[in-house]
């Protein structure tokens, strides 16, 4: 029987791929113009108005002398999940992750997904109209998503059909993805390209993307329903019948566009303690936008609720003196450590 042996949780933030603390910093210009802004309230805002309302509170922390050292922390983080991967021999890697425009759109956008094809065909469509006009160069960005050419990766279509079929049985309407269209640039996402080119060599564990509307109204999944989902893909990978070691993955979070380190150290804290009342009862309204990523961390929680958390790392970044930014995490559950 398969067994899941761990589960990580990784942003995947541009900040992730954009290793230079100047481009952190040039962040400003697309954060003033930024369409998914939101205060900690999660009330939808402009850069204009956090300005007014907090004025120039954070300058000093969006400093070169203060992300620079962030910059190191992130890369160390990275390197400690992708050196724990390789120890823990994983078979195979289930992704819970969003998708924005990269494979679905919102004429048809399910709200939960898995894609089950043999090989992970990766998307080029570009994401980064905003950031070509500030970094003048993408192409950084672009290779670390492995969106920067039509990429394929392997896929698990075994495991990710019993995981289809299991969800069904247990309530949940799964929308099935068997491929992406031929031609063109629509592909799997940065949610899914980020695990390739940080956590391993890539192609050399194979993904299975659970695609979770976190983002998109009116049809985002409710937050204690994520924690459901996070206990019955636990369950279908334990009935699968194949001996295999299977991590589980959340990319993205935590708070952004606005860093809230209040909420992000809440989740962190009711994640080490398996608290489960305090994961299904976030406040659905704090988790939007950027922020609706923490909804991919509550599943992965649920779903190694017995496991215990090794280790984990969070990294307030604050790239204006206004607050924009976002809360850096990294996190590790193991039985085996």
């Amino acid at each position: 029987m398969a067994d899941l042996v761990a589960g990580i949780g990784m942003s995947h933030s541009s900040m992730i791929v954009a290793d230079d603390a100047q481009l952190w910093l040039r962040h400003e210009a697309i954060d003033r113009q930024h369409p998914y802004l939101r205060d900690r309230q999660g009330q939808t805002t402009t850069f204009a108005e956090l300005e007014r309302v907090n004025g120039a509170r954070y300058a000093e922390q969006a400093t070169l002398e203060h992300i620079g050292p962030q910059v190191e922390q992130t890369r160390a983080a990275i390197a400690r999940l992708r050196a724990d991967v390789a120890a823990l021999r994983l078979d195979v890697l289930l992704v819970f992750g969003d998708d924005q425009m990269e494979f679905h759109a919102l004429d048809n956008m399910p709200a939960l997904g898995v894609y089950y094809a043999d090989e992970l065909v990766m998307g080029t469509k570009m994401r980064f109209a905003t950031y070509q006009a500030e970094f003048g160069d993408v192409s950084m960005l672009m290779r670390g998503y492995a969106m920067d050419q039509r990429h394929v990766f392997p896929g698990h279509a075994p495991l990710a059909r019993h995981l289809i079929a299991t969800l069904l049985e247990q309530g949940y309407d799964v929308g099935a993805m068997g491929g992406v269209p031929d031609g063109g640039d629509v592909g799997i996402g940065h949610a899914f390209g980020i695990v390739e080119t940080q956590l391993m060599e890539p192609g050399t564990i194979p993904l299975v993307p659970v695609f979770v509307n976190t983002y998109w109204p009116p049809n985002q999944v409710p937050v204690a329903r994520c924690y459901d989902l996070g206990r019955a893909v636990r369950a279908a990978v334990e009935s699968f019948p194949q001996e295999l070691r299977v991590g589980v993955v959340a990319s993205g979070g935590l708070s952004h566009f606005s860093t809230d380190e209040e909420l992000d150290r809440r989740v962190l804290d009711a994640c080490r303690t398996h608290d489960e009342e305090a994961l299904r009862g976030m406040p659905p309204e704090l988790l939007d936008g950027g922020s609706s990523e923490i909804r991919n961390w509550i599943s992965v929680a649920a779903a190694c609720r017995d496991l215990r958390m090794a280790w984990d790392e969070y990294i307030p970044v604050y790239r204006t003196a206004v607050g924009t930014g976002v809360g850096l995490g990294f996190a590790l559950w193991s039985k085996e450590r």
